[in-house]
């Protein structure tokens, strides 16, 4: 019998993905993409999250095997998500920068069940306030996607920058999840990026697109290589649905294999099959 069961929170938002010369709308988030991956391996999960009541409607794109309980905001947070030529790893990104933060008081009941651990996935540094994380933390193995904790306005678009208080972030939990790109925001040398978020976290897990994933464990450092797509559908979602593949794998395995099994659930993501 499966005993697993994963809660997810953040904000549910509405997405436009801009590829060469197609654009789509769809709902977006990371906790909609950890909730695709988890319903695909069939394991327990809910999802706390905010919208807009008028944006309700979103809530039907998620796994009929969700559990989800909104929490309604004023409006629902909107990303445009442009890939550069078709570059699957870049893209230039818009936003309406909509403030819906997820307090201790939203949670805190919720947070008082047994949970295998819970995966944060903000996208804006407003959406989980550092005080809610460490209140999880405290309570559960806690593993956050840093790129909301990043993104800041410069008009309407998002520029990513890292701030000291980043690192209170990492502190709060057990592992942190962030892209190459986003990285780079730490220090452009790459090893003394990860050597900075690992003094501050056990677990730090950089993806690189094409390149593969590093895992920063324990002082060591992990390579993990990509596997490669037969075909390249869907590139939003990437990152989330590694974090949530790499957490439900890191339960019962070491960092390298849950970093392989991550890997291939991506690029399954990548292939429109997740």
């Amino acid at each position: 019998m499966n005993t697993e069961r994963y809660l997810l929170i953040g904000p549910v938002s509405r997405d436009r993905i801009v590829r060469r010369n197609s654009t789509e709308s769809r709902v977006g988030g990371a906790v909609y993409y950890y909730s695709r991956l988890l319903s695909h391996l069939g394991v327990d999960h809910t999802a706390v999250v905010t919208l807009s009541e008028a944006d309700r409607y979103l809530l039907g794109e998620f796994p009929s095997s969700t559990n989800i309980i909104p929490l309604y905001r004023d409006s629902t947070v909107e990303f445009e998500n442009i890939y550069d030529n078709g570059d699957t790893s870049r893209r230039i990104q818009r936003s309406n920068f909509a403030s819906n933060p997820i307090e201790i008081g939203d949670i805190e009941t919720i947070a008082g069940e047994e949970w295998t651990a819970v995966l944060a996935g903000p996208l804006l540094p407003s959406d989980i306030p550092l005080e809610t994380l460490e209140f999880l933390g405290k309570r559960h193995r806690l593993y956050t996607g840093l790129q909301g904790y990043l993104r800041y306005p410069e008009g309407d678009m998002v520029r990513l920058e890292f701030r000291k208080k980043i690192l209170r972030v990492l502190e709060a939990g057990s592992g942190a999840f962030l892209d190459i790109n986003e990285l780079r925001t730490v220090s452009s040398d790459i090893m003394g990026a990860i050597g900075i978020l690992s003094e501050h976290c056990g677990e730090v897990i950089v993806t690189c697109g094409p390149r593969g994933s590093l895992i920063s464990h324990k002082g060591s450092l992990i390579r993990i290589m990509a596997v490669t797509a037969e075909r390249e559908l869907d590139p939003t979602g990437l990152g989330d649905t590694y974090m949530a593949a790499y957490v439900h794998m890191r339960r019962t395995s070491d960092p390298e294999a849950a970093g392989n099994f991550a890997s291939l659930m991506a690029t399954k993501k990548l292939e429109g099959k997740i």
